[in-house]
Parts: structure tokens; sequence; C-alpha cells
């Protein structure tokens, strides 16, 4: 299976809506980059963490971190396996010193687990094909085989549909082409 290390690019609020955050993921030395969509707790969590703040009262994935470490356990890696229905299907490899265990989690709170385990997100190639933008000025992007119409047309679908994730890809290709 073929890998690509993923980085943090950014968190921002949504112009659109009060209580949607944006997670951008991207290649680690690479060009691609993709959106995220999270909540409001979720979006703090993770800003928390790359800020190194400690927050007043701790986020469920500190809970989680700090009962994971006190038995004994560490996350080693999450990676996004697929995408299918809007949905990004993430694994977290655990290691408890004897064992491997991998559980299915939410993309954003994968994230956040990573973040404090300081451990790598990967995703496949095939999955960064389908949710990533080419973000280099020579842009071969897998959306350039639209026309800007049918890319407008696209978009307005997909937040129709609430599947903001591509609504945010085909929002940022149709930026790059102007």
């Amino acid at each position: 299976m073929n890998r690509v290390r993923l980085v943090i690019k950014g968190i921002s609020g949504s112009q659109d809506k009060s209580e949607i955050y944006v997670l951008i993921l991207g290649e680690q030395g690479g060009t691609h980059v993709f959106p995220v969509v999270l909540g409001f707790y979720e979006a703090q969590s993770i800003a928390f963490c790359l800020e190194q703040s400690v927050p007043e009262r701790p986020f469920i994935h500190d809970l989680f971190f700090e009962l994971s470490r006190s038995c004994n356990v560490e996350i080693l890696e999450v990676f996004i396996k697929d995408f299918c229905d809007s949905n990004f299907y993430t694994e977290i490899l655990c290691f408890d010193g004897k064992k491997y265990t991998r559980l299915e989690a939410r993309l954003p709170d994968a994230v956040a687990l990573a973040l404090r385990f300081k451990c790598p997100v990967f995703i496949t190639r095939e999955v960064l094909a389908m949710v990533g933008v080419n973000t280099s000025p020579d842009n071969d992007s897998p959306l350039g085989q639209f026309s800007m119409e049918e890319l407008l047309s696209k978009l307005n679908e997909s937040v129709r549909n609430e599947n903001y994730e591509m609504a945010i890809t085909l929002r940022n290709e149709i930026r790059n082409r102007k």
C-alpha cells in the first residue's frame, strides 16, 4: 500500500457558518492539501495542542491521552484508509507493550490524539488523489478536467448536500483558477 505522510497546514473558522471550522491537511513535502470539517470543540482541542497551550479544563482527547499513558498504551500512528460517502475512514494503531490494536476513529479525533502522542498521520495515495487539491503552480488537479461552470455546479450541489469537504476542495480549485 502506498502511504503518504501528512502534516497540518492550518486551521480556520468558516466564513459562512459560525460553528464550523476547517482543518487543512497536506502531504509532507508535497503540494496536495485537503480540508476536514470540524466542530467547535474539535477545533479548539486541535488549536490548543498546536499552540502548545493548556486549556482551563481538559478536552476528551486530553483525558484519553492521560488514561492511555497511565495504562502504558501508546498511539503509534493514525492512518486514513478510505473516503466514502463524505466520510474519512481512519484507524489508530495502538501498542501496549505486548500487542498491537487498531481502533476506528473519526478523523478530527484521530488528529487531535496524534498531536498529543506526537505520532505521524498517513493517508493512501488513492485517497489523497480523491480528496486532495494540488496547490503547485503547474497544477495537474484531478478536477482540471472540469470547466469553471461544471465546478460551480458541483460546488452548489456539494453545499446543498452538506458535503463540506468536497465543497471546500471545489472552492479551492475555483480560487486557484482565478
